[in-house]
Order: structure tokens, then sequence, then C-alpha cells
């Protein structure tokens, strides 16, 4: 029984002692590989599989062992330009290969801040798209006609646009809900000049418009003097679009659908961003009265909202923001 104990120690110490032994490259390089695939089993996506195994090699280049959750935690820790919300994204990931290995750790506290995002003017958002090339100012003017995540527009498949009637249907990311999304003519003009739009396949490389969205932004904000324009990213047009579209509308629940949120929590925060930006602006509507069931669908078709209704002279009473209806008639048939 003594011999057994013996045993059974010098086991766990050298299982210990290998788990904390610097691993060579190639043993590495392979755990690497199988965690990508582990994660894949595991039914994450593409882009999560991709990132977390990225994760790991940028640790052990900077002198992690893998293997070593104390070295892991000394990399996170010398890392200043990393801020909390970043590095628990790390944790994250580097939780998921500690699973795979059937090792664990005592997590070190890394709190997700939380920051208001940046809403620039819509003027800025034009300013840019103006700027940029043509790919990427199509793809920049579809994130503004929709607001969808980056990821969901760069989907976009020939087949997903209705040209005729200016709709385009999204293919969820991150957990959002599929839906179809209203789009401006000068979208669907711009989008059927693009090469790959006569193709069979997507669309947009996000990876590839995002390199050149970093100088384009850069060249276009020395030629307008705005440095605002270096801090607008591909979801700064998401956050626009919800703050605008719950300003126009007052209506959280048609933000959380057009936006695809599960979660109302998820939208809640446009309403604080369109408090906080609209808090001194006195806003002017212009009125419109209608007569009758038609007068009053043609109103709703272009933005008019229902205020009261019926009068003695039996009209009812509609109103829209003198902004929308001032663009509505420079713009022509652009969406509201």
């Amino acid at each position: 029984m003594i011999n057994l104990v013996e045993v059974e120690t010098e086991t766990r110490l050298e299982k210990a002692a290998g788990a904390t032994a610097t691993p060579d490259q190639a043993t590495v390089k392979g755990k690497i590989i199988e965690f990508a695939l582990w994660l894949s089993k595991q039914g994450y996506d593409e882009d999560v599989v991709k990132w977390r195994s990225e994760r790991m090699k940028k640790f052990v280049e900077l002198g992690a062992n893998l293997w070593d959750p104390e070295t892991v935690k000394e990399v996170l820790a010398k890392q200043k330009s990393w801020n909390d919300g970043y590095k628990m994204l790390l944790v994250y990931a580097y939780e998921n290969f500690l699973q795979m290995e059937g090792l664990s750790w005592k997590r070190p506290r890394y709190v997700q801040p939380e920051r208001l995002p940046f809403v620039p003017t819509e003027a800025e958002l034009d300013q840019l798209i103006a700027s940029c090339g043509r790919k990427l100012g199509v793809f920049l003017q579809g994130l503004k006609d929709t607001g969808a995540d980056p990821g969901e527009l760069a989907a976009l498949e020939p087949t997903d646009i209705n040209a005729e009637n200016r709709t385009v249907q999204i293919r969820p990311v991150k957990r959002h809900n599929p839906r179809v999304l209203k789009v401006s003519r000068e979208f669907t003009i711009r989008l059927q000049t693009l090469k790959s739009y006569q193709a069979s396949q997507r669309i947009f490389n996000q990876k590839t418009l995002s390199t050149c969205l970093h100088s384009q932004r850069k060249r276009a904000a020395q030629k307008f003097g705005n440095p605002r324009l270096q801090k607008i990213s591909f979801t700064t047009f998401r956050h626009w679009k919800g703050t605008m579209e719950y300003h126009r509308t007052k209506d959280i629940l048609h933000v959380m659908k057009m936006l695809g949120h599960k979660q109302i929590r998820n939208t809640l925060k446009y309403i604080h961003l369109e408090t906080m930006l609209f808090s001194e602006v006195n806003d002017q509507y212009v009125a419109k009265v209608a007569n009758n069931t038609k007068e009053a669908c043609d109103l709703i078709e272009v933005g008019f909202q229902y205020v009261t209704g019926e009068y003695d002279d039996g009209g009812k009473i509609f109103r829209k923001l003198k902004d929308y209806m001032d663009k509505a008639q420079n713009d022509g048939d652009k969406p509201l």
C-alpha cells in the first residue's frame, strides 16, 4: 500500500513538472492547430476560432508557457497598452485552451469597462464615404443605410439583394436575428457597378476593406481638417444608425428589430445616446393632416407619425421632424 501511494505521488509530480516545462516549437504549433480544431468541434464560428488561436500564438511569442497559467498571467500583467476589456477577452480564450487540456487556473480579475460608443454627425459619415474608393465607399454606404454589423454586410451575396424593392437580406452574426432591411437607391446603383456583384460569391472582403479604411480615413481627416473622422470604424455606422432611428421613432423595439438584437438590454444604450446628443436640440416638426385612409397611409409611408385625431373638420394630424423632411426633399427617395 505504501509503495502504491509513493508511485501515485511520483506520477502526479511528473505530470505537474511536464505541464510547466517549456515545450518545443513543434509541440506548441501542433497544439495550437489542435486547439483550433477543438474550438470548431465545440461549435464556435470561423472568426472566433481564428481569433482565439492567434491569441494563443501571441501568448507564446510574448514568452508564456500555455501549460503554465502563471506565465500567462505574467504576460497579461506586463501589457500596459492592453485595456482590461481586451484582457478579459484573452482570459476567455485561454480558458478554452485550459478546458481542452483538462487544466484549470484561478482567473485574474479583469472587468469590461462601460463606455458609450462614439457617434459622429451624418455630415462626417458622408465626408468619409465620399473620400473613399469605390468598393469601400459602397460598403460604408450600406452600413449607413442598414445599421448592419460589418460582418453581416460583408456576407452579402448578389442573391441577397432585391434591387427593385431596394432591400437586402441579412445573414446574422454574433447571434443576431436574421432580417430584411431597406437600402437607398444610391447603394443599389453603386453596388451594381462592382465586378464582384456580377459573380455568384460574396461581394465584399471585410479584411481587405478594413485595411483600406485605416489609410483612407486618415487622408479624409487631413483633407477636411477634422480629426474626428479617424475615430470612425465600421461599427460606428451601426451606433449612428441605432441612435438616429431611436431619435426619429422613439420606439426602442423598432431599433431592436432593425439591429437584430435578441435581447433588449443590448439596445437600451441608444436611448441614453440619443438623450445625450439631442438634449439641447429643439426639434421642429412638419405637420400634415390626413382626411382619409389613403392619405394617412401615404403619410406613414414617407415617415410621418400619427399624433392625434379626429378634429371637428374630420382630419387626423401626423407629424415628422423637419430635418428629415428637408432631407427627403433633397435626396429624393432615399430611406428615412
